[in-house]
């Protein structure tokens, strides 16, 4: 969801007044998003067929009534098929953390001219503005060595450019 609202007040003004009360605008960018499915896959594969995926047998759900970043499903739930054997687990069978996200920003244009063609604009912007964790997915590779299976050790994803940190810019612009 995105808007804009242009300010009411300052339009009729000329002037000082205008260039001080006038001109303002605020716009907004709202994503609320559930979370993205991933796939539970074995770490080693004992399918002997030289590559792929093993997938596990699901023995339970592997829902959580209460998740957290440490537990975000239960990994016991989980169980390594026996050797040759391909695992009953499906693809995309749990979900991961959604997104919640506000970017904000606040315009203030200042105008040389009174047909407004030229002008100056300065943009305040700030994305994820409210700084709102944006966890990844967690680990599902059961059979890891580690304790993170299960557990979400990343957040964000900057290279697709969403679900960032708090991120605030300022900038000028110039209409001629």
């Amino acid at each position: 969801m995105s808007w804009t609202y242009e300010l009411p007040f300052g339009r009729n003004m000329r002037g000082l007044s205008r260039a001080a009360i006038g001109g303002w605008q605020v716009n907004g960018i709202a994503v609320l998003q559930s979370g993205s499915p991933f796939t539970v896959t074995m770490l080693q594969n004992t399918l002997n067929t030289g590559t792929g995926v093993q997938w596990p047998n699901r023995i339970g759900s592997g829902e959580l009534e209460h998740r957290t970043i440490d537990r975000w499903f239960d990994p016991a739930t989980f169980v390594a098929p026996g050797n040759f054997n391909y695992g009953n687990s499906g693809r995309n069978i749990l979900t991961g953390p959604g997104t919640k996200q506000f970017d904000l920003s606040l315009f203030k244009t200042f105008f040389f001219s009174e047909n407004q063609t030229r002008r100056l604009q300065f943009r305040a912007e700030a994305f994820n503005a409210f700084n709102t964790p944006q966890f990844n997915n967690p680990d599902a590779r059961i059979g890891s060595a580690s304790l993170a299976v299960g557990k979400i050790t990343s957040a964000g994803n900057p290279p697709l450019l969403q679900r960032t940190s708090r991120e605030i810019q300022l900038a000028l612009k110039l209409y001629f």
